[in-house]
């Protein structure tokens, strides 16, 4: 069978898991930015709150995908969430809080402070402070960090097949269980398909909520 043909006989299977693939990041992504973006700002003003938990996101980042795959299958199998896309989801959030927790508390940081004692000096609030300075001048760093957080996750969910979640994961497993060159060739290139995508889209996204006077101009 030809490269082309077995790109027919299983196009309903490739694109199953692809949408299946698709909607893991969907779900994982957008619960660790709800969970990221109040703990990057919270530990913004507080370096001793911020030290413990960029140490401890720093340790969950450090165990291997595979073994916090296998963790979230142990922890949630007695509320009988062990296999599907329960410890898929919560696995990626995991492992993407620390990027955006992390950025978001840099960015906001090393706003320069002699621009917030001027904006201080004008009245202005912590508020304002917070969201007409801040958080505009913060906006490319903290975009990467979601950036890099979703390529990750692109990544991380290939192991999501492993506890019955499925995704392009499956084809690249079945394929090296079976010896099927051409399904692991298929699951690997979509994969890097999709995050090459994910990567220019993203960045697209970055230069549109990056404001013109940051923007670097060739």
């Amino acid at each position: 069978m030809s490269f082309f043909e077995f790109l027919q006989v299983y196009q309903s299977k490739i694109w199953l898991e692809f949408v299946q693939h698709l909607r893991i990041i969907t779900i994982s992504i957008p619960i660790a930015i709800l969970i990221s973006a109040p703990l990057g700002f919270l530990i913004s003003s507080r370096p001793k709150l911020a030290k413990i938990v960029l140490n401890f996101a720093s340790i969950l980042m450090t165990i291997p995908s595979l073994a916090l795959f296998g963790i979230m299958v142990v922890v949630l199998a007695p509320f009988k969430l062990g296999l599907g896309m329960t410890p898929a989801v919560v696995a990626i959030s995991v492992y993407s809080i620390l990027p955006i927790t992390r950025n978001i508390y840099t960015a906001l940081n090393q706003v320069s402070p002699s621009i917030v004692e001027a904006a201080v000096g004008l009245g202005m609030s912590r508020g304002q402070i917070l969201s007409q300075i801040k958080i505009p001048l913060s906006v490319p760093v903290i975009m990467a960090g979601v950036r890099n957080a979703v390529i990750l996750g692109v990544s991380v969910a290939t192991f999501a097949s492993l506890v019955g979640a499925g995704g392009l994961g499956s084809l690249i497993f079945s394929g090296i269980s079976r010896t099927n060159l051409k399904m692991v060739v298929v699951g690997a290139l979509l994969v890097s398909f999709l995050g090459i995508v994910v990567n220019y889209l993203f960045l697209i996204l970055e230069d549109a909520l990056t404001p013109a006077g940051l923007k670097i101009k060739n």
